[in-house]
């Protein structure tokens, strides 16, 4: 017998019925408590991995969301109805191609699973954040796509806490002493901003080939600052 599992999406603005072949779904795995909590510093065992996944996925899921939203806000009635039938083919089709991936069984299948509903989810996310106008502004990203720990390279760190309404960022960001500093930040819809040294920095989402740096090659869970500038979780 299908399962049907009730997922509520914000990205379209309404919950909806997700078939799937198999017990777990995209709703079911990002809200599995097994793997709420902060995301790993580590992710080498199965369980590791399937929640490090889980928080990536959060977090991809919430930009893709707030980034739908800002661009639905953008359309006229007829083309924010095509949007939101678009937005829900693309969601059958996530649980579907990637449950896929799953199919083989064993623990390397469920790892599969997840990390491709990460990979799509953010590709996903870039799409509708290409369409949006220049200038527009998305809802913010949660808190958890920055607060922890992060390492760049040569020697570069960040580190982010929560702190009442805001942020606090101490940061090494070169390798001479006088590189480093701790900052008040804010979360806004560019990204996690502070003022450093007289000029704006902001920090956003990223992955480790966006940034100019060898040792962040091929990392998935990273801050980006310029390009030449970035760290990643660690």
């Amino acid at each position: 017998m299908r399962t049907f599992v009730m997922i509520g999406v914000a990205a379209v603005g309404a919950t909806m019925m997700v078939a799937s072949c198999e017990a777990q779904t995209v709703g079911a795995f990002m809200t599995n408590p097994a793997f709420q909590g902060p995301r790993p510093a580590r992710c080498t065992s199965t369980v590791q991995l399937q929640h490090c996944a889980a928080a990536d996925l959060r977090i991809a899921d919430a930009q893709m969301a707030a980034r739908y939203k800002a661009l639905s806000a953008t359309l006229r009635a007829a083309a924010r109805q095509s949007l939101l039938a678009e937005q829900r083919e693309w969601l059958k089709s996530r649980d579907r191609n990637c449950l896929a991936k799953g199919r083989g069984g064993g623990s390397i299948a469920s790892i599969n699973v997840a990390q491709c509903w990460v990979e799509v989810t953010r590709a996903r996310a870039g799409v509708l954040g290409s369409r949006l106008p220049k200038g527009s502004a998305a809802t913010t990203l949660p808190a958890s796509a920055f607060v922890g720990r992060w390492r760049g390279g040569e020697g570069t760190t960040m580190k982010i806490s929560h702190q009442g309404t805001g942020f606090i960022v101490d940061n090494q960001w070169g390798l001479d002493k006088t590189m480093h500093g701790v900052f008040r930040a804010t979360l806004t819809a560019a990204g996690l901003r502070f003022r450093r040294e007289g000029v704006v920095v902001t920090v956003t989402p990223s992955v480790g080939d966006k940034v100019n740096r060898s040792g962040l090659r091929g990392k998935k869970d990273c801050l980006r600052v310029s390009s030449d500038e970035g760290y990643c979780r660690y």
